[in-house]
């Protein structure tokens, strides 16, 4: 502590460097005497300071102050994903970015079928048009339209991306993880991991599964579930399994119909699981593929996307923890810093999620193993939350 001037005496003698008496105060140490003028003053100011400090506050949700500009931010994305779009705006919200006060959303909806890709196109480049400060993608595939739109006709405009089931280098969005070098960045799976435990999880349940059926090209949309396939095929035989693969060239329309056809003609036997990719021209196709899974009496898994429709369990990244991560990413973007400098990181938080009761229907049993490290147990589709019933 530094020490204390003009505290006590000078060795008996008088104080040096004694500071002046303000006026109203006597020598003798006595209390200031403050004008009453002054005095009103003085609260006066305390009283607008508080105001001031508390009416930012409660405007606030007492996460940050108040934004003069009013940011408006595109978001594509697919039904599956709407949890993605729940968990971006409710994490800007947490950073001061209020709806309808200092921030509004354009919202582009699109289901999977043969023409997504223009209408993402269509929404997109409106968006563009309409001056929007930055677009939020819950997919690769918008991420992709994203970017090419930006590029040509707003340069730089900021894109924050989630990547489902593509590594982000790999499709073309960006040239590394550290650096994007271009206007987008995001938050991404590690798809590798991803179905390494799933792959894992499965031969938990039935360690003498060989045979993993999975609907693939014709059922699958490439663009979304192609990559997950890929390598899907390359880890199976890490677990000692051999992939089925269901095909049809059928055209989309016809998909169902030929879905059907194929899976009348499975016999119990001819495979031992099923493995179901995300993206595909029927609707209810993990709930057709769960349909057969019953019949046959095999496990079935699914992304976290699609398991609310079918499905026994999925261990997945959440994409509402990644909506999460993607805001604090268009956080930093509007305070300054540019997408090239953000790093892409991966989402970080993946779950087990087991369906007890489509289990029981098939005749299988989940091992404690797998009933001890679940974060989610759910009876049937109903027992899942509202929010991911609605995609």
């Amino acid at each position: 502590m530094p020490p204390q001037e003009n505290a006590g005496t000078n060795a008996g003698g008088p104080l040096t460097g004694a500071v002046p008496v303000p006026s109203g105060q006597t020598e003798s140490g006595g209390s200031p005497r403050m004008p009453h003028a002054a005095v009103i003053a003085s609260v006066a100011i305390v009283v607008i300071a508080a105001s001031l400090y508390w009416y930012k506050l409660s405007n606030s949700g007492g996460a940050a102050p108040m934004l003069a500009k009013t940011y408006a931010i595109g978001i594509t994305y697919y039904p599956q994903q709407n949890d993605a779009v729940i968990g971006f705006k409710k994490s800007m919200e947490s950073l001061g970015y209020k709806e309808g006060v200092n921030v509004r959303y354009d919202l582009a909806k699109v289901s999977v079928g043969p023409t997504m890709m223009e209408e993402f196109k269509t929404a997109i480049d409106r968006m563009v048009g309409d001056n929007v400060d930055l677009i939020y993608a819950t997919f690769e595939n918008q991420a992709s339209v994203a970017l090419e739109s930006t590029k040509k006709l707003a340069p730089g405009l900021p894109v924050v991306f989630i990547t489902r089931f593509h590594d982000p280098v790999e499709y073309g969005l960006i040239s590394s993880y550290k650096s994007s070098g271009n206007n987008a960045t995001g938050v991404a799976t590690n798809i590798s991991e991803t179905i390494g435990r799933t792959l894992g999880f499965l031969k938990e349940i039935r360690p003498g599964l060989k045979k993993l059926g999975v609907f693939g090209d014709g059922f699958m949309v490439g663009d979304i579930g192609g990559a997950y396939l890929i390598e899907l095929r390359k880890q199976a035989s890490k677990f000692g399994m051999t992939l089925v693969e269901y095909k049809t060239s059928a055209p989309p329309g016809e998909a169902e119909a030929e879905f059907h056809r194929v899976a009348a003609s499975i016999k119990p036997g001819d495979i031992d699981g099923i493995f179901h990719i995300a993206g595909h021209y029927i609707g209810p196709q993990e709930a057709l593929e769960n349909d057969l899974a019953v019949r046959l009496k095999v496990p079935m898994s699914a992304p976290n996307e699609d398991l609310p429709n079918g499905g026994m369990l999925s261990y997945s990244d959440l994409a509402s923890a990644a909506g999460e991560q993607a805001a604090v990413v268009a956080d930093k973007i509007f305070k300054g810093a540019k997408p090239a400098d953000i790093p892409v990181e991966f989402n970080a938080k993946s779950e087990l999620t087991l369906v007890l009761g489509r289990a029981r229907a098939a005749g299988i049993t989940f091992p404690d193993s797998m009933l001890f490290i679940a974060a989610n147990k759910y009876e049937d589709g109903s027992s899942f939350p509202e929010v991911l019933r609605e995609r």
